[in-house]
Formats: structure tokens, sequence, C-alpha cells
């Protein structure tokens, strides 16, 4: 399963566009499980001058990608819910970890947490995603 995936992460890295522009980087990737971190610039910010809430939640939604489609099986996003805990300043480095709490034939259920550099929360999401069954690659 380490070859595939490798595969698996390879083809996300490719085609999700947002890793690139976000300057995201994929720590952890292993099944059911992964990790993505990125430093938050001038580009991230809403008017209030804290990390936009969007890109908490594209942060987190690249680590649900990765661990949703860890198997092989192409899911997709049936539903994702965001609390937003604290708020992240420029400069500061963000990190989601997504795990896997059920995976079902059709559906699976996942936790992400985005945590600050000082590993304090700034978001929590509950995901659930649709397994289609057919390969991601």
């Amino acid at each position: 399963m380490p070859g595939e995936l490798d595969k698996i992460k390879r083809h996300i890295e490719k085609h999700d566009a947002l890793i690139t522009l976000f300057g995201m980087e994929i720590r952890e990737f292993e099944l059911g499980r992964a990790t993505v971190s990125m430093t938050v610039t001038g580009e991230h910010l809403n008017a209030a001058g804290v990390c936009h809430g969007g890109t908490l939640f594209a942060l987190a939604d690249v680590a649900f990608a990765l661990a949703s489609n860890s198997d092989g099986t192409l899911s997709l996003a049936l539903e994702m819910g965001i609390s937003f805990t604290r708020p992240v300043a420029p400069g500061d480095r963000i990190t989601a970890l997504c795990t896997e709490k059920h995976k079902g034939r059709n559906t699976g259920c996942y936790v992400i947490e985005v945590r600050n550099s000082d590993d304090k929360l700034v978001s929590l999401l509950k995901a659930t995603a649709f397994r289609t069954g057919d390969s991601l690659i």
C-alpha cells in the first residue's frame, strides 16, 4: 500500500490547484489520515486583518481530500461544517490534521482540526464524504 499511497498523493498534489496557490505542504499522508500545513500571508487576510475563514476551510478541505481518498476510492464531500475558535495572524503557520472516524461502503466521516504555530485550535470541522466506488487514479 505505500506505493499506492504515493501515487494517490502525487495525483492530488498535481490536480488540486489550491495546494500550489496557497503554498500548502503535505506533511503526513497515510490511510485515513493526512496533515497539511501552510503559512498565512497578506494574500490570505480578510478585511479585519486576520486569516480569512475561506483560507482555513481550504486548508482543511485539502487534508480532508487526502484522508478520504487515501484508499484509492474516489470520494467527494457531501457536507462540511466549520467552527472558528480564534483568529490567525499573518505570518502564522497553520496545520490541518484530518482523521477518519468511520469508513463505510458509501460514506466516510472525518474530523479536521486546524491549529496555529502554538498548537492552539483555530478551527474545527466535521466532514462527510461520499465514496463513489470509482478509482481515484
